[in-house]
């Protein structure tokens, strides 16, 4: 059925496992309860945890309760004229932003998330590919699966600001300036998955910019403090 009791099915199982999915992900995904782990343990858990929850469950709910395909959602290669001119553009803009702004002592601090990772190159080659496999099934969740679950009701726009929200709630624990720059992140990706059919773009764009951070810090690292 379309509806029950008034309530969109689709839209509805969209937005329910959004708090549902989110929720659990900010409580459990590194799995505190585990005792004995180092941070940089707990960053690879929270990987993968973050896979399950935020990819493998929203596919499943298309597939055998939504009775959709995964390609209608966003996964799939889409208009790479679009999504790739955004990228070109996007990595130009935040290419100069990410060098002025890893000059803060706060930022190294912050990064890498991996702190194996300053020290060593297979920690460094390890992690990038963990946020590889992470930021598929962030952008996944939230350019994919909410974006292109709510637009056929709701409209291209309206759906970008919807899961824009939830997307910027969930940097409230990291670094103020980034919190505030993802209400434009969050924005402006949505409109490159949205316009590129596809959430393709935003998750080699998110990884790269996540990339190019820990590297600035790694390669390039203050002097004595």
């Amino acid at each position: 059925p379309e509806s029950i009791y008034g309530f969109p099915v689709r839209e509805s199982v969209v937005l329910l496992y959004c708090i549902i999915g989110l929720t659990f992900s900010f409580y459990h995904a590194s799995l505190r309860s585990i005792d004995g782990l180092t941070s940089d343990q707990r960053l690879f858990l929270w990987f993968g945890t973050n896979f399950v929850v935020l990819f493998v469950v929203p596919a499943l709910l298309i597939r055998f309760v939504l009775r959709r395909p995964l390609s209608d959602y966003g996964l799939r290669w889409g208009n790479f004229a679009i999504w790739g001119r955004y990228l070109a553009f996007y990595l130009a803009v935040m290419i100069p932003v990410i060098l002025i702004i890893s000059r803060e002592p706060s930022f190294h601090d912050y990064y890498p998330r991996c702190k194996l990772a300053r020290i060593s190159d297979l920690w460094l080659i390890l992690s990038t590919l963990g946020w590889l496999l992470y930021f598929f099934a962030w952008e996944w969740f939230f350019r994919g699966f909410m974006l292109f679950g709510l637009a056929p009701r709701m409209g291209g726009a309206l759906a970008i600001m919807v899961q824009m929200i939830p997307f910027v709630m969930m940097h409230y624990l990291k670094l103020e300036a980034e919190t505030w720059s993802s209400i434009i992140c969050g924005i402006v990706l949505g409109l490159m998955a949205f316009r590129g059919k596809s959430f393709v773009g935003t998750w080699i764009l998110h990884w790269l910019v996540q990339t190019m951070m820990n590297l600035a810090v790694v390669w390039w690292p203050l002097g004595p403090r």
